[in-house]
């Protein structure tokens, strides 16, 4: 696959990211699109939500394809990342606690792996954020199997969900084995009426780099939607310990 002429317009011109957004929507599949343009107007990310009718690798060239036609700019595969869900579905709020909400057919919540592990799954008891001149530090508390875990990290202040997502994998690293996890995104899309946290993350293994993705529908905040879908990408690891 060719590698892009680094995300540059072959005429001068560098698109409006929504421009790019735009068009991305219209292809089967996208739920939504989100693109980060750097100095220049170059395109340095795409972010697209997805059903999973059809396979990522088409996706991504979906994109690239749409892109240089549309606009003559041809992007990287690389800066592309596809997060697919299965259906989502409006949250509704008189049964948005409930131990057993509703499943979809294939018996796991929208964007949620099945709860049929041996273990229980990770849960949320704690999530503090403090800020200081321009910088953030985000605590965040783990509870498995009965105990806490602790987890932190620390940025400038416009990294606010990376550091949720940072200090979500800080606090459970230990049970990944010699595995390194990296953030690579963690933002807000907005599906239909539905606001839902994704996050992206990579995975060093001694086999080799790992893709995971995961998402969380927006109940409480941000912050924590996003410490839930780190847990959630986190768990497709976790159940196969």
């Amino acid at each position: 696959m060719r590698e892009g002429n680094g995300g540059r317009p072959h005429d001068g011109r560098a698109p409006e990211p929504a421009e790019l957004e735009a068009a991305i929507l219209r292809i089967q599949g996208i739920q939504a699109a989100r693109v980060v343009a750097g100095p220049g107007g170059r395109v340095s990310e795409v972010h697209v939500l997805a059903g999973r009718e059809r396979g990522a690798k088409q996706l991504v060239r979906d994109v690239q394809s749409v892109i240089l036609t549309n606009f003559g700019v041809d992007i990287d595969y690389r800066t592309v990342s596809v997060v697919q869900l299965d259906e989502v579905s409006p949250p509704k709020p008189a049964v948005q606690d409930v131990a057993t909400p509703a499943a979809d057919a294939s018996g796991s919540r929208a964007g949620e792996v099945p709860q049929s592990f041996e273990s229980p799954r990770p849960a949320i008891v704690r999530l503090v954020t403090e800020t200081a001149s321009f910088t953030t530090e985000v605590r965040v508390g783990i509870e498995l199997n009965t105990h806490e875990r602790a987890g932190s990290a620390r940025g400038p202040s416009t990294s606010g969900l990376r550091l949720v997502a940072g200090a979500t994998v800080d606090a459970i690293g230990s049970l990944l084995s010699a595995s390194a996890v990296e953030v690579q995104t963690a933002e807000l899309m907005t599906v239909g009426l539905v606001q839902m946290a994704v996050v992206v993350l990579r995975m060093s293994t001694p086999r080799g780099e790992q893709t995971l993705t995961g998402s969380a529908i927006v109940r409480k905040d941000a912050n924590d939607a996003t410490a839930r879908a780190t847990l959630d990408a986190l768990n497709r690891v976790l159940s196969g310990r």
